[in-house]
């Protein structure tokens, strides 16, 4: 992603007229945040506006402005920066980057996925036709894999499919930064993941799985009631300790073993080799057997 640069040479706006000066940065700013708001300062100090002047074009009162600039008070929503990089008449290019830089500061400040896309929506109004081809084709190729895994966690069909549009909404404002990432693949699953995990209720600071229990293969296969019975008690135990995997390995238990999905098509769609993926299994299904069954030493895995 490159950063906006404020316009310089010949053509600048002159220096800014007397007033006062604009204050530091709050020292408990993040990296994330002072990425998009010092080229923003930039921006503004390159304008030749005051304060007080930018707030007379914009209605906005000079400490609204001010805090905003100096990151003072509550993270402030796309829809305030737009309209100050509005005035500031900052060219179209260098408001996507920003915005893209505004996203990863709200996402690292752990705001909700449903926030951030509320505060973007208007730089989007009709999302699912202005959407690339290749992200299009993203979507459809991720899509059912994602919802399954949704409705693993939030049980619901509509929750689920609610997350999931609302993570490839996400990834459509971030769909550049993904594509210049590393792995678009990783990318798009951390998106998914960390929008299916903020609508997971987390009792003793896990994701419950105790619902999907229910819907276990071994479950919906028992052929009699007291087999049912057994199957539940086996569920139960087996989900209480999947729950406590580490993210990777419950990922690939999920996936594997409750969605029934190969290795491969797992790794495809973590963005991970699939050696890491058989190897994050193995050990996962040893964490298991360790906590399913301590007095045995042979590994057994969930069933």
């Amino acid at each position: 992603m490159t950063m906006p640069t404020p316009p310089t040479g010949p053509g600048s706006p002159a220096p800014a007229r007397p007033g006062r000066k604009l204050g530091p940065i709050a020292a408990d700013a993040s990296a994330s945040h002072r990425a998009w708001l010092e080229p923003l300062r930039e921006f503004y100090l390159a304008s030749g506006m005051t304060i007080e002047q930018l707030g007379h074009r914009m209605g906005w009162s000079r400490s609204k402005i001010s805090e905003l600039l100096r990151a003072v008070g509550r993270y402030p929503r796309w829809e305030c920066l737009r309209a100050l990089l509005r005035a500031l008449a900052v060219p179209d290019s260098s408001v996507v980057v920003l915005r893209g830089l505004w996203v990863g500061a709200a996402r690292e400040l752990n705001k909700r996925t449903v926030w951030i896309n509320g505060c973007v929506a208007k730089d989007f109004p009709h999302p699912d036709s202005e959407r690339p081809v290749h992200f299009s084709a993203f979507q459809e190729l991720y899509r059912d894999i994602y919802f399954r895994y949704a409705h693993t966690f939030l049980r619901r069909p509509v929750v689920a499919e609610r997350a999931v549009y609302d993570a490839f909404f996400l990834l459509h404002v971030l769909w550049d930064e993904a594509l210049s990432s590393e792995n678009p693949e990783r990318f798009a699953w951390r998106v998914l993941r960390e929008t299916v995990m903020e609508r997971t209720p987390h009792p003793g600071g896990c994701p419950d799985l105790v619902d999907a229990a229910f819907d276990s293969v071994a479950l919906r296969r028992a052929n009699d009631h007291a087999t049912e019975l057994h199957q539940v008690e086996e569920s139960l135990n087996l989900f209480r300790a999947v729950r406590h995997l580490p993210p990777d390995q419950l990922d690939v238990i999920v996936l594997m073993h409750l969605r029934g999905m190969p290795d491969l098509d797992v790794a495809r769609v973590l963005g991970r080799p699939v050696g890491v993926i058989r190897s994050t299994e193995r050990h996962a299904k040893r964490s298991l057997n360790d906590c399913l069954f301590p007095t045995r030493s042979t590994p057994e895995g969930p069933r």
